[in-house]
């Protein structure tokens, strides 16, 4: 089994979160107010914004695999640490550590995966690859709200407490099986470089490739803001009076129909061309303001599940045409200083929303949908290069 399967099982034991669709509860009963609860996600994006390139450094001197293994060691002292906490210090420790983990994971898997490929079509393996990857961590999107929802059947303590252990033995295992992962041969040597020198190089990359350059820009700019869109969905299904029992559904049905989109994203690049990027570029855009004026229960449930999946899905193409232009050794590097541009944009912007959503969730989800839209025919998405499979 190559790196890229044994990667995806991780992500989907790693991802098996089954208490996803009670966590803000299970908080509540801890004792965080609403807002606690919400700078939580606020502290561990902070962490990454930090940590993103000193983990992007450290994952080009001790190797891919090495990284990927440490950041799924702290997920697994995470969870564990979840359990136990009681009071709101406890869940900024536990924050942090997260923040931190997700930093070493974030350019180090990407590069694990690519420079694992054979250097014989490796951009179109890459977004195959890539969207194994990505299926496998929607399909654990898909299992966990409906187990969890079996689990904690009952909104108490003990049962909270159940789904997180459940959780944490689920991260383990993930952790044991990155173990088995290999350092990738040939095309990467781990540099005994000084790490300001990667650093350097790292910037120097971006700078001098234009195309990375508005790769990055389309990346960045035309951000889905998943987050804000999973926040948000469930007050806004509860003031509209749709069932709970569909305010779980609906999520897990959504990461199962983007597990098929992800995992064949490359055969929609196939059909459509330059065409079909423009469309997954859109799409967000378009279901965010659909989000905004539609009211009925009936109908919200299935357009929230299409504008999960159309945030999903782009996200393979997108991984290749970037790490096609990287040509340093020192890839992780480069990805963590485009993942961090990433990362405090969302951050920042995310808290723009989240102040409009307490005025008006709709005009937040209208406002997010013009973003996405005006951004992708601004960057003309359409000017993408697509490259034929073989």
């Amino acid at each position: 089994m190559d790196n890229s399967k044994k990667l995806a099982i991780v992500t989907f034991f790693a991802n098996l979160y089954f208490y996803i669709h009670v966590g803000t509860l299970y908080q509540q009963t801890r004792g965080l107010n609403l807002l606690q609860v919400s700078s939580i996600w606020s502290i561990i994006v902070g962490t990454i914004f930090l940590a993103e390139v000193p983990t992007g450094i450290l994952a080009d001197k001790i190797g891919r695999k090495w990284s990927v293994v440490t950041a799924l060691f702290l997920q697994t002292i995470g969870e564990f640490m979840y359990f136990f906490a009681k009071d709101y210090f406890s869940f900024v420790i536990i924050a942090i550590v997260a923040g931190i983990g997700y930093a070493f994971l974030s350019g180090a898997s990407e590069a694990l995966v690519y420079d694992s490929l054979p250097e014989k079509n490796r951009e179109q393996k890459m977004k195959k690859s890539m969207g194994l990857v990505g299926g496998a961590y929607q399909l654990a999107f898909f299992v966990a709200p409906i187990v969890g929802g079996l689990i904690v059947s009952q909104l108490i303590l003990a049962k909270y407490l159940a789904a997180i252990l459940l959780t944490a033995c689920s991260v383990m295992v993930a952790f044991l099986i990155s173990l088995t992962l290999k350092e990738p041969d040939g095309s990467y040597k781990h540099s005994e470089e000084n790490p300001f020198t990667i650093f350097r190089e790292g910037i120097g990359e971006i700078k001098t490739n234009t195309r990375l350059k508005w790769l990055i820009a389309i990346t960045v700019l035309t951000s889905t803001f998943s987050g804000s869109l999973l926040n948000l969905y469930q007050p806004y299904f509860a003031n509209l009076a749709v069932p709970t029992f569909w305010i779980g559904m609906s999520l897990s049905l959504g990461g199962l129909l983007a597990f098929f989109f992800q995992r064949y994203a490359y055969l929609i690049e196939k059909k459509f061309g330059k065409s079909g990027f423009i469309l997954l570029s859109i799409w967000p855009g378009v279901m965010y303001l659909l989000l905004a004026v539609i009211s009925l229960p009936a109908v919200i449930v299935p357009v929230f599940i299409l504008a999960y999946v159309s945030m999903q899905a782009r996200g393979p193409l997108m991984s290749s045409y970037q790490n096609e232009q990287i040509k340093s050794k020192n890839r992780a590097t480069v990805l963590s200083l485009m993942n961090m541009s990433g990362m405090l944009y969302v951050a920042l912007m995310g808290l723009v929303f989240g102040r409009i959503s307490d005025y008006s969730i709709p005009i937040a989800f209208a406002s997010i949908g013009m973003l996405i839209v005006a951004f992708s025919i601004i960057l003309r998405t359409d000017k993408i290069v697509v490259t034929e499979l073989s």
